[in-house]
């Protein structure tokens, strides 16, 4: 695929359609050496990362059996806890995650067995057997259990054996660290060390049962340089199988000055204000000061949006986040429950920022928002620069129809068949739970 024959989406945002849509110049090109054309090709099939939290299941009403499979190479099962006080990863939900009946579970079968969501990803596993499950452990809401860990290498060898024996016990493909955020140098050191251990408890786990692929390290990671300036990029990359990058709320209600785009490719010259952070400038810094390999790089995209009330336009001073949203969340709505009913809202595709918003000038309310146009030029982005490919937060936010981001993104890909094609692990003999060791048989 040569620069010209991208879509008119893609050459607008990197300037090709004229002077005047042209974002700043990024050294992205110069550096790496490469054609976009060739970039694509520089490692195997496309990455697609969903994350899904266990909490679905509850008020969103949203299931294991309800994630498009056929669309994902790996689903990111969040959250574990830590336990600050003996480093070691403790379920945050256990009814939902071993116990919770999805319909034709005999909980009442002999032996300890395993139910709940678990049950279930192992069953998508069997089904779709490029599909691989990651145990996400920490999260915004357990962030504060991380340093005592890091700071004691006894902790950090415990946080290791616990989270390597719910892969053994549950059926994992690996694990997801998503520490918000690395505080200095020092604890930087710490969590490389943590990943090296990690690295080589996950490898012997898997000489030990024969499985069918390495066990993965995902690690998710910041957008903003100042935080990603503090972790040891150069010494965590060799313990990763890639990083998802953060590259979403850029801006919203709560933390920015004016109303912004949530997560936009380029910075907008025309209108700074709206685009405090941009993703470019956040993957120039993973991979020319980083050192990262593009293709250890899996950037994570939002299936919501984020609204600014109260405002005369994109990159103006808003009010505050309204008092609606998705599931009683004021000033968040989740991608399927827009365009929304009750407002004559205008949608508005930017392709030189790589962003997209919906605004009702009568009332003075933008949501900021991937669109499917976004996601396409998001999709030929990530090729263009031989990244791993694409994720999204979270799973159950997404519509189920043709304006699926997912399968706008899986599409623009290529199809499924474009995709990572590594296969799944489906033997774990050491397992404590007789159903899951059996490889649920009966199923």
């Amino acid at each position: 695929m040569r620069l010209s024959s991208l879509s008119p989406f893609l050459l607008a945002a990197v300037g090709v359609l004229g002077r005047h849509e042209k974002p700043r110049h990024s050294h992205i090109d110069d550096k790496l050496g490469i054609s976009c054309g060739n970039l694509g090709k520089i490692h195997g099939g496309m990455k697609t990362v969903a994350y899904f939290g266990n909490w679905d299941i509850y008020a969103v009403n949203y299931f294991i059996t309800d994630v498009p499979a056929e669309s994902l190479t790996h689903l990111v099962y969040a959250f574990a806890n830590v336990n600050s006080t003996t480093g070691s990863v403790i379920l945050s939900d256990t009814w939902a995650d071993l116990q919770y009946a999805y319909p034709g579970d005999n909980t009442t079968a002999p032996g300890e067995n395993v139910y709940g969501n678990i049950k279930q990803m192992f069953l998508l596993k069997k089904k779709h057997r490029h599909l691989k499950t990651m145990l996400s452990i920490g999260g915004w809401s357990y962030r504060e259990n991380f340093a005592p860990m890091l700071a004691s290498p006894t902790k950090r060898q415990n946080f290791v054996n616990t989270a390597v024996q719910f892969v053994a016990d549950l059926g994992f493909d690996g694990i997801d660290i998503d520490y918000e955020y690395v505080a200095d140098h020092n604890q930087a050191a710490q969590m490389v060390d943590l990943l090296r251990r990690l690295r080589q408890s996950l490898d012997q786990l898997a000489e030990k049962i024969n499985a069918t692929s390495p066990f993965q390290i995902s690690y998710a990671s910041p957008s903003s340089n100042d935080q990603t300036a503090l972790l040891d990029l150069t010494r965590m990359t060799p313990y990763l199988d890639f990083y998802t990058l953060m590259a979403l709320d850029y801006m919203g209600p709560g933390f920015s000055n004016y109303s912004g785009y949530l997560s936009n490719l380029f910075p907008d010259v025309h209108n700074p204000r709206a685009t405090d952070y941009d993703t470019t400038s956040s993957l120039e810094f993973y991979l020319f000061n980083g050192q990262v390999p593009p293709n250890k790089i899996v950037l994570e995209n939002p299936l919501y949006g984020r609204v600014f009330n109260g405002t005369d336009g994109m990159g103006d001073k808003f009010a505050n986040g309204g008092t609606q949203g998705s599931l009683g969340t004021a000033g968040l709505w989740n991608y399927k429950a827009l365009p929304l009913p009750g407002f004559n809202a205008k949608v508005v595709n930017v392709p030189r920022v790589g962003g997209s918003y919906s605004y009702d000038a009568e009332q003075k309310y933008l949501i900021s928002y991937d669109t499917p146009e976004i996601a396409a030029l998001k999709a030929e982005y990530v090729q263009c620069l031989g990244l791993a490919g694409t994720a999204w937060w979270e799973v159950s936010m997404d519509r189920n129809d043709t304006l699926s981001l997912i399968s706008t993104t899986v599409s623009k890909f290529g199809g499924a068949g474009s995709l990572d094609q590594t296969l799944n692990n489906l033997n774990y003999p050491t397992s404590t739970y007789a159903n899951l060791k059996d490889g649920f048989s009966d199923n």
